[in-house]
């Protein structure tokens, strides 16, 4: 009987990993892939105020507001462990411009001499918060999750 037990036991154990890839991987869920249905007319213009103000992310802080002239500008601060993989240095500010902006979606460039080093689009969804992709100059791909900060 007990040789059965161990037996069972053992059979048990090595089909976990298998079910392993089914349980979820953390606290935070990551953002859909891909991005949600845009639930407005992205093709009207819109003057952005629903975006200005202080935004925030896991290990990360975002600010749009209007720079002198009227169009819409962005900053964000990274904490380190999300440079790392995106190849950036500790404390890393990157600041940019808003490229397109409509009622639900968001483009966001940032670099130097018209060259984009770092571009950003998103969608608002209905419950307020952001969900957007980003890439850097060497293609690397990271998935944002914003949120108004509180």
């Amino acid at each position: 009987m007990r040789h059965i037990a161990a037996v069972s036991l053992a059979l048990i154990a090595f089909s976990l990993p298998v079910f392993a890839g089914d349980l979820p991987q953390g606290a935070k869920a990551p953002p859909p892939e891909p991005l949600p249905e845009v639930g407005c007319d992205a093709t009207k213009a819109d003057s952005g105020d629903w975006l200005v103000g202080r935004w925030v992310a896991p290990y990360s802080k975002w600010e749009f507001q209007r720079a002198a002239a009227g169009e819409l500008v962005w900053s964000l601060e990274q904490k380190p462990d999300i440079n790392r993989s995106l190849g950036w240095k500790d404390g890393t500010r990157i600041d940019g411009k808003v490229a397109a902006i409509s009622a639900c979606t968001l483009r966001l460039t940032a670099g130097d001499g018209g060259a984009v080093a770092f571009a950003f689009d998103g969608v608002r969804t209905d419950d307020g918060k952001i969900f957007g992709y980003a890439v850097n100059t060497s293609g690397q791909q990271l998935r944002w999750v914003l949120r108004r900060e509180r």
